[in-house]
This record gives C-alpha cells, structure tokens and sequence, in this order.
C-alpha cells in the first residue's frame, strides 16, 4: 500500500499560513479596489423646501423660508412632489478584492453568466452583513471620472477559507 506524500501537511500551521497570504491580499495597499457599497433608501429627511404636516404625514403644501424652490401657496412643494419626506440613500465606501474574469472565479454554486457582465467580490468575514445590505456596488470608484462599473448583487455572500471560513466571497452583475 502506498503511502500519500501529502499527508498530514493541511495541519494548523499550514492553515495560518494560508490565512495570512489571503488576508495580505485583502489589505487596502494590496490587491483590493475602492468600492462603494449601495445600500438603497434606508431613511427619510424631512423636505428643506416645506412645511412638514405631521398630522396629516405629509406636505402642508406651504414654502418653508429659506427654501430653495419658491412655490405659490397651496400649490405642490417641487422638491418632494407633496410628499413632505424626501428618501435618503445610503453607501459605504470599501475596499474590496475584485474579480472580472469569469474562469478565475472561485465556485460558490451560483452559475455564472459570461455574457452578462459578472464580477465576483472578495473580502473579509466582517464583510458578510455589510454585503448582505448593500443591493448594488460601485467598483474602482477612484476612477469613475472616466466610467462607472455599478453591479447589482445576485448571491448572498458565501463563507469560505481553509477549514475556518475567514474570508467572504459574492457574486454581482452589471447593470
């Protein structure tokens, strides 16, 4: 019987080892891009252009002084179109490592369409709720003077590592 040459070498030092590499590629100065995270509307702010009616949970309708898009009195506020709250969305910046070529992807079971425009994203495990909020992302955002690469997410960020699950991958497509 022969004996295999590897065994016994995926120990916990050898572990560490890789741990540490693929944590190294993540870090902000390595292999990683500036990304902003989408959160989409998470609150509401009050109109800065009318009278808020709390009564009725909605525009009173009247210009509030100081606005910027006078309007006549009873006539619909410009700004929120009556509504009197105007949502707010919400993003992060982070940073990210990026993967555009489909045949470099790591398989996470989520099929993979080439033609559509898919990326797939790398991070560390404190990554995961982050990823789980974000609908869409914004990839290489110090260079969006020349373009936007915006993705909406299609997977739920998925766990991997060597045995222990450190890292977080999830794939997205162009939109």
């Amino acid at each position: 019987m022969a004996i295999n040459p590897f065994s016994g070498i995926v120990n916990s030092n050898f572990k560490t080892i890789f741990n540490n590499a693929i944590s190294s590629m993540l870090d902000s100065t390595a292999c990683t891009v500036a990304c902003t995270l989408k959160y989409g509307v998470t609150k509401y702010d009050s109109c800065s252009n009318c009278i808020y009616d709390p009564i009725g949970k909605k525009s009173s309708n009247r210009f509030l002084n100081g606005g910027s898009i006078p309007f006549p009195f009873g006539g619909i506020c410009p700004l929120c179109n009556g509504a009197g709250k105007r949502p707010v969305e919400s993003s992060e910046a982070v940073n990210l490592m990026v993967i555009f070529d489909p045949k470099q992807f790591m398989d996470i079971g989520t099929p993979v369409d080439t033609a559509g425009g898919m990326i797939q994203t790398m991070g560390k495990k404190e990554m995961t709720p982050k990823m789980q909020r974000a609908n869409q992302i914004v990839v290489s955002t110090d260079i969006s003077g020349f373009f936007s690469h915006v993705y909406q997410r299609v997977s739920e960020p998925t766990p991997m590592g060597l045995g222990n699950n450190e890292f977080v991958i999830c794939m997205w497509k162009r939109i």
